[in-house]
Order: C-alpha cells, then sequence, then structure tokens
C-alpha cells in the first residue's frame, strides 16, 4: 500500500506537468487573464501566511500531534486534520505545474509569462511559509 502512494503522487506530478506545458487535458493560453505584479505579490504573501493558518487551526482542533508528511501514505481528514501532508502535495501540484510552464514559456505570450511569475510566487511562498511555519510549530510535529 505504502508503494500505491508514491505511485499516485508521481502520477499527480505528472498531470500538473503535462498540464503546466499545454500537452495535458488543460490549454496554455491565457486571453483573458490580468496578472501583474501586485497579483503576484498578494499570492506571493497569501501562500506565505497559510502554512501558518492551516497547522494552527489543525492544531487547536485535535489534542494529538501533527504527523510529519510522508511520500508513502495518503492524505487523511483534509487540511484541518493532516495539514503537513496537504501542503506536501500542494507544493508538489504547484511544482509540477510551474515545470510545464517554464518548458512551454519560450512560446509564450506576455500573459504567459505572467502567469509562469505566478505559479513561481505561489511555489516560493508556499514553501517558505510551510517551512517558516515548521519552524514555529516543531514541538507540534511528529
Amino acid at each position: 500500500m505504502k508503494r500505491l502512494w508514491t505511485f499516485v503522487y508521481i502520477f499527480l506530478f505528472v498531470i500538473c506537468l503535462l498540464g503546466g506545458s499545454g500537452m495535458g487535458l488543460f490549454g496554455a493560453k491565457y486571453p483573458r487573464t490580468n496578472v501583474d505584479w501586485y497579483l503576484i505579490a498578494i499570492c506571493f504573501v497569501g501562500f506565505f501566511i497559510f502554512p501558518f493558518l492551516a497547522i494552527g487551526h489543525a492544531r487547536t482542533r485535535t489534542t494529538k500531534l501533527l504527523p510529519r508528511p510522508s511520500f508513502s501514505r495518503g492524505f487523511t481528514g483534509g487540511w484541518w486534520v493532516d495539514p503537513l501532508q496537504c501542503l506536501r502535495l500542494s507544493i508538489l501540484l504547484l511544482c509540477g505545474s510551474l515545470l510545464g510552464s517554464l518548458f512551454a514559456v519560450l512560446h509564450a505570450d506576455a500573459q504567459g509569462v505572467m502567469t509562469v511569475f505566478l505559479k513561481a510566487a505561489m511555489l516560493l511562498g508556499l514553501v517558505a511559509g510551510d517551512l517558516a511555519a515548521r519552524g514555529k510549530f516543531r514541538d507540534s510535529i511528529t
């Protein structure tokens, strides 16, 4: 069963990689988007703050310690019970989407390039927030 989850995570990463590059079921065209630097900054800050809120809320809902994330187990209970596993999955999916977008950035228009910056800001904010929240709540993580 542990191997199954590893393959599930690899499959999800590949789906996001293909989706980000525009080669999958999802298109990479952004004709009606209006991505600017204000949105990128707001997304970075929001994605940085979110891990603190998710882990803090999960700590108030449960009296037990939060389990460490692992690629060999699934996510149970969602964001408010197992936030570290959900954060790991979100980082994995955003990373796949960003890498896929980087493959297609040479053929992108201006909004496509700004969308790559948006995905990068979201990923960097989530990774930085995850690391900072783990440092703050390290006593609650098993």
